[in-house]
């Protein structure tokens, strides 16, 4: 009894190394299918977990076959409140429940807590980290969603392309800007969370390049009017590399556990005619 591991007590585990006063764009650390009271969560023993970045119906099904208990994923399954379930979504909820699952989510807290997603892709890069990237948080504050950071040796942006495409094993990078210009202060921020207030305080800062999952077409504009060369690594590629960490930590935490981890593939492909 002494080495059960419960749900609250990872919720906790989760609380600690990425505190919910460091979230940011709404994705806070909850669970989403499963126990929602403390005591409800204390009276549920985790012993087989799944970790991914996105909590697709692949995963969830590995989930089930690997007879895990819990799915751990940065984004949720549900960004948006909705007044109903159906299609996908609804398959996805009764293979969890169905299996016993309950699905938790770290959020953006992961991005901003020290050695989490953001730390992550810095070091993936083999990127010099200069100074974090403050930004408003969910709960007011301010939070370090982002980090800025130094090349580790002068080069043009289409060289710098192919040295991110090189580090983190991709076919095609989403480029914006001027292909020539050299790389300077560069900007990392995870996810798909930037957004006009982003765009504007890095070039506050000095940032003249940034580097995220994706953009929104408005955002990409509006970043590329303010002169900042932007490159889009796509679905889930900058976030992987701190959700195997993340799988890695726990594992050290809680050795009892056994413990899996499920890429997240993006969906989308360029195309070269």
């Amino acid at each position: 009894m002494r080495n059960m591991v419960t749900l609250l007590r990872l919720v906790k585990y989760l609380e600690e190394i990425a505190p919910p006063r460091m979230s940011f764009g709404g994705v806070e650390t909850r669970v989403e299918i499963g126990p929602q009271t403390d005591v409800e969560q204390e009276k549920t023993t985790i012993n087989r977990v799944l970790v991914t970045t996105y909590p697709s119906g692949r995963a969830i099904t590995k989930a089930s076959q690997d007879k895990a208990n819990l799915l751990i994923s940065h984004r949720p399954l549900f960004p948006f409140a909705l007044d109903r379930i159906y299609g996908n979504d609804l398959i996805r909820v009764r293979l969890l429940t169905k299996n016993y699952i309950s699905s938790l989510v770290v959020g953006t807290a992961w991005i901003s807590a020290r050695g989490g997603i953001g730390d992550a892709l810095v070091e993936a890069l083999g990127l010099s980290k200069v100074s974090e990237f403050m930004l408003v948080g969910d709960h007011g504050d301010l939070v370090p969603g982002g980090r800025i950071c130094q090349v580790p040796t002068s080069m043009n942006h289409s060289r710098f392309a192919n040295y991110i495409a090189e580090k983190l094993s991709l076919s095609n990078i989403h480029f914006t800007g001027d292909l020539d210009e050299e790389v300077k202060h560069t900007l990392l921020l995870p996810g798909y969370y930037v957004d006009m207030p982003e765009i504007v305080d890095a070039k506050k800062h000095d940032v003249s390049t940034l580097v995220t999952g994706e953009l929104s077409p408005e955002i990409r504009l509006m970043a590329n009017e303010e002169g900042l060369n932007l490159l889009e690594l796509g679905q889930f590629v900058t976030e992987e590399p701190g959700m195997k960490r993340l799988r890695h930590q726990i594992s050290l935490e809680f050795p009892e556990l056994k413990i899996e981890f499920a890429e997240s593939l993006p969906i989308s492909k360029g195309l070269t005619y």
